[in-house]
């Protein structure tokens, strides 16, 4: 049975990035993950890169830079996915990343305590994007991984971003506020998104739509039953950021 659209599924939670918990263990496939949807964004095995999904294709971006489309048999510590169907097309100015969750609250004022899923594309004069070097041991904690994080800026480029504004309810759940990654047109750069801005004078097309559904699934491994998990608020903000 096909989930209904806009469903948000998520496996494990952002509170067991931050503990360190990516181990194959405590992970599930991609071809799992896809079965739950089209859209959405993760990370990999030992938080090995960023994990952006678009028109059912899973495509990793590497802290060296490069990118693949996802093997089915990759595996997903933590990702959010869904069926992403707009209800809502319009064209917005983009001067910022701040501009985007305002745009976004202002677009869906009956939605604050609900997950938006969205996606903008367009031409950019300035994307900022991250991506994560694989964890050096296991257990290494995210925070600590972003330290070192990977950071490339792009200008004039045009692309795709795909994202999640998520709940003030769900600290320790999922990333609160905007969560976004980006991918050109071309599928040559990608990554998290730190800074974004639209070119001047131009205007970049928002489509969105409110999730009334969401679906958290758990890992069953040992290692994610006895860990005490960290709600670092501030570090999630910090490498989420």
């Amino acid at each position: 049975m096909s989930p209904p659209p806009n469903e948000i599924y998520q496996f494990s939670i952002i509170s067991a990035l931050m503990s360190g918990l990516a181990s194959p263990s405590s992970s599930i496939p991609i071809s799992t993950l896809l079965q739950h949807g089209t859209f959405g964004m993760g990370t990999f095995e030992s938080m090995d890169g960023e994990m952006l999904i678009l028109d059912s294709t899973a495509y990793q971006f590497h802290a060296d830079g490069s990118i693949n489309i996802c093997s089915p048999d990759q595996l997903v510590p933590f990702a959010l996915i869904t069926p992403f169907a707009p209800s809502l097309t319009k064209r917005i100015s983009l001067p910022n990343k701040k501009a985007m969750l305002e745009e976004i609250d202002a677009t869906f004022p009956e939605a604050k305590n609900a997950f938006v899923v969205f996606r903008i594309e367009g031409v950019f004069k300035r994307v900022k994007i991250r991506a994560i070097h694989r964890q050096a041991y296991g257990g290494q904690k995210l925070a600590e991984l972003a330290e070192g994080q990977a950071v490339r800026s792009f200008e004039g480029v045009r692309g795709t971003v795909v994202g999640v504004r998520s709940p003030t309810w769900s600290v320790g759940v999922s990333v609160v506020g905007v969560h976004a990654h980006f991918v050109d047109d071309g599928r040559k750069i990608g990554g998290h998104v730190l800074e974004i801005e639209a070119e001047d004078g131009t205007k970049v097309t928002l489509e969105g739509s409110v999730s009334g559904s969401f679906r958290l699934e758990l890992p069953q491994s040992k290692e994610f039953g006895e860990k005490q998990l960290d709600l670092d608020v501030l570090g999630i903000e910090k490498a989420e950021g």
